[in-house]
C-alpha cells in the first residue's frame, strides 16, 4: 500500500509541474497568417543633375505561411527562429499580371507569461529582415523590383495543448520593415540610375499555427 501511494503522489507531482515550456522542450509550428500594413515610399528622382524626392502612402494586405523553431532555455524562456514566405498585395495593384514575394526572416525570443500544463500565455519580439519582389505586368510594361532590409516586431499569444505534443497556437504580431529597393528594371532596362526608392511598413498580423514539442524537463 506504501509503494501505491508513493507512486500515486510521485505521478500527482509530475502532472502538477508539468508545463507547455520547460528547459530543453523543443517547439515546432507551422500556420498560416494574414496581415494589414500602412506603407510609406520614399520615392527620390534624379534627372539631369536635378534631384528631387516624394512620399506615397497607402496600405497592404499579406499572407503567409510561417514556420516556428524553438528551444526552451528554461521555464519562462525560449529561443528560436521564424521563417515567413508569404505574398504582399498594396493598394495600388492595377497590373494585369502581379506576381509579388515576400520573406521574413527573424530570431525569435519568447517569453512565458503564463505556462501551465495544456495552457500557456506569452509574449515575444521578432528581430531579422525582410525581402520582398513586386513583378507587376501590362501590356507593353513589365516593371520588376526587389526590396529588402531590417525587419522587427512584437506579439502576444496563446497555446492550447491538444495532447503531450500536438497543440494549437494563436498569435497577434505587430511588424514593421525598412527596405531599400536594390534593384529594379523597367522591360528589362535598369532604372536605377534615375529612380531609387524606400519603403516602410507597419502593421499587424494574425497566425494561428498547428505546434509540435518535444522534450524537456
Amino acid at each position: 500500500m506504501r509503494a501505491i501511494f508513493l507512486l500515486w503522489v510521485l505521478s500527482t507531482a509530475t502532472l502538477a509541474t508539468a508545463q507547455y515550456n520547460s528547459k530543453g522542450k523543443f517547439h515546432v509550428a507551422i500556420g498560416g497568417a494574414l496581415g494589414g500594413h500602412g506603407t510609406a515610399v520614399e520615392q527620390r528622382f534624379t534627372l539631369f543633375g536635378l534631384q528631387w524626392s516624394q512620399v506615397k502612402n497607402g496600405s497592404a494586405a499579406t499572407t503567409s505561411l510561417p514556420v516556428e523553431i524553438g528551444f526552451g532555455l528554461g521555464q519562462r524562456f525560449s529561443l528560436g527562429l521564424i521563417l515567413e514566405p508569404g505574398r504582399y498585395v498594396n493598394d495600388s495593384a492595377k497590373a494585369q499580371v502581379r506576381n509579388n514575394a515576400l520573406a521574413v526572416v527573424a530570431l525569435q525570443p519568447r517569453f512565458y507569461l503564463v505556462n501551465k500544463d495544456r495552457f500557456a500565455w506569452s509574449a515575444s519580439l521578432q528581430l531579422g529582415s525582410a525581402a520582398l519582389r513586386i513583378l507587376d505586368e501590362t501590356p507593353g510594361a513589365k516593371t520588376d523590383e526587389r526590396y529588402s532590409g531590417p525587419a522587427w516586431g512584437m506579439g502576444s499569444g496563446v497555446a492550447f495543448g491538444l495532447g503531450d505534443k500536438v497543440g494549437l497556437e494563436f498569435h497577434l504580431r505587430y511588424l514593421a520593415t525598412r527596405m531599400e529597393l536594390r534593384a529594379r528594371e523597367f522591360n528589362s532596362l535598369s532604372t536605377m540610375e534615375v529612380y531609387n526608392a524606400t519603403l516602410s511598413t507597419s502593421g499587424v498580423v494574425a497566425q494561428l499555427s498547428l505546434a509540435f514539442r518535444f522534450g524537456g524537463k
